[in-house]
């Protein structure tokens, strides 16, 4: 937030080409802050304001910038500096870089890296793509179980200011076999003599290089981690994923079911004011039209019964509130199993007991919906007739919405999709089209039940 706030600033002493005072102020703010300033400036002045950092800065501030305004920089700078920075990125956001960029580029980069680093770039960049094999980081503490306490804080002194952190140290036997677990703060508030077999915890969660990033996040959260382990099929350490590289994972999936959950195509790179417009209709117009062809439905629906409402013209007054009552139960409904489904609480296959608990739950709500249906009518048109009409009407809509709501996201996560699909605008519209069917087609039953008698 910092360096938002000396933005202007910044953009004078640019103007000004008043390098040296820029050099001075950009060195005294946090990588973080440098970024959010170096995302607001055009591309030319991008590169100007990125040389003047420090060379034990400028690789923080590369690994907080966006994919595109790494790539600009990648082509800006010389070839030694590139280097420079790819050898002093962490593994992980390497491993990202690598994977985000084009292939050729890709291949450009992995060339001007030490072949250590480089086979070790390509083996992570063969895990599966969603997994948490791209996010490792082989840089952790890994102690002996015959070290003393006193042994293995020397090694963290000695080696620890490399690693990606120092909190959660690991006990590695023969062949790199994961053994167990120890924190800093068990070994500082420990005996200097006592060894780490007799301290380290033997039972101990970890991750399997194919374990996809959304449950790494919720095994973190479960058992308050700062990292987690990752091994093989074999159980041998490969490396630890961190906290904030699962919460950067976190982070991009929430804006993607953000975006689902609006009916809009996920991926944009840009913040909303910078997305080009024709970005913006591209990710927006394919389900606006796809949605306007399930609307159609309605049209034809309307048609069909055309001869009811003119006859009984007060039914269309209650449309409008009677989709909409629809379209709300069922949005809530698929937004607290989406939920649910994101937080652990509930999986697939739980269907049966979710339909039990939904169908409860939407019997009440038919009734409270269809009693205040009543009323409304009643009060609208003073016609009883109609107010049972537009109170079964209701009273059926909300318990299909609640059911459908429940259920949609379920089945969609049964087949491999996303379940963030099915909320929003797509329950409404189903339910708008479903619930007109089901009040007109009730509506006929009713009135010609009445008029028969």
């Amino acid at each position: 937030m910092l360096g938002k706030l000396l933005f202007p600033t910044i953009e004078e002493l640019i103007r000004e080409r008043d390098f040296r005072t820029l050099k001075d102020q950009l060195s005294q703010l946090p990588a973080a802050d440098i970024a959010d300033i170096l995302e607001d400036l055009h591309e030319s002045q991008l590169s100007v304001l990125f040389r003047l950092l420090p060379k034990d800065k400028a690789t923080d501030v590369f690994e907080h910038l966006d994919i595109e305004q790494q790539q600009h920089l990648l082509n800006s700078l010389s070839k030694e500096k590139v280097k420079a920075i790819l050898e002093e990125m962490s593994v992980d956001d390497r491993t990202q870089l690598l994977d985000e960029i084009p292939p050729e580029v890709g291949s450009q980069l992995l060339e001007l890296l030490p072949q250590e680093d480089r086979e070790l770039a390509l083996s992570l960049l063969n895990y599966p793509e969603n997994s948490v094999g791209r996010l490792i980081t082989p840089d952790y503490v890994s102690l002996n179980e015959k070290m003393t306490v006193g042994e293995a804080l020397d090694k963290i002194r000695r080696f620890g200011r490399d690693l990606e952190t120092v909190y959660a140290c690991y006990v590695i036997g023969t062949r790199r076999k994961l053994l167990g677990f120890i924190s800093l703060r068990k070994l500082v508030t420990s005996p200097l003599d006592i060894t780490i077999e007799d301290l380290y915890d033997k039972n101990f969660v970890y991750l399997r290089t194919d374990t996809p990033p959304e449950e790494a996040v919720e095994m973190l959260r479960r058992y308050d981690l700062i990292a987690l382990p990752v091994v093989d099929s074999e159980g041998n350490m490969i490396g630890i994923v961190t906290f904030d590289d699962l919460m950067d994972v976190a982070d991009e999936e929430f804006r993607e079911d953000m975006d689902r959950m609006a009916a809009v195509m996920p991926g944009s790179t840009h913040t909303f004011l910078e997305e080009p417009t024709m970005s913006n209709v591209r990710r927006r117009a394919p389900w606006l039209v796809a949605l306007l062809v399930v609307q159609a439905v309605a049209v034809t629906v309307l048609a069909y019964y055309d001869a009811l409402l003119e006859q009984y013209i007060a039914l269309a007054f209650f449309l409008p509130a009677l989709v909409a009552t629809g379209g709300n139960t069922g949005t809530q409904g698929a937004t607290i199993v989406i939920r649910a489904l994101a937080t652990g609480e509930i999986s697939s296959s739980d269907i049966l007991q979710i339909t039990w608990k939904s169908i409860k739950a939407g019997l009440v709500l038919c009734i409270v919906l269809g009693v205040a249906g009543f009323f409304l009518a009643l009060g609208v048109n003073r016609d009883p007739v109609i107010g049972l009409c537009v109170a079964a009407g209701m009273g059926t809509v909300v318990l299909m919405s609640n059911l459908a709501g429940n259920l949609l996201p379920l089945v969609l996560k049964r087949v491999g999709l996303d379940p963030a699909l099915m909320s929003g605008p797509f329950i409404s519209t189903i339910v708008d089209v479903t619930g007109l069917l089901i009040y007109l087609q009730i509506s006929t039953l009713i009135l010609g039940s009445l008029g028969e008698g």
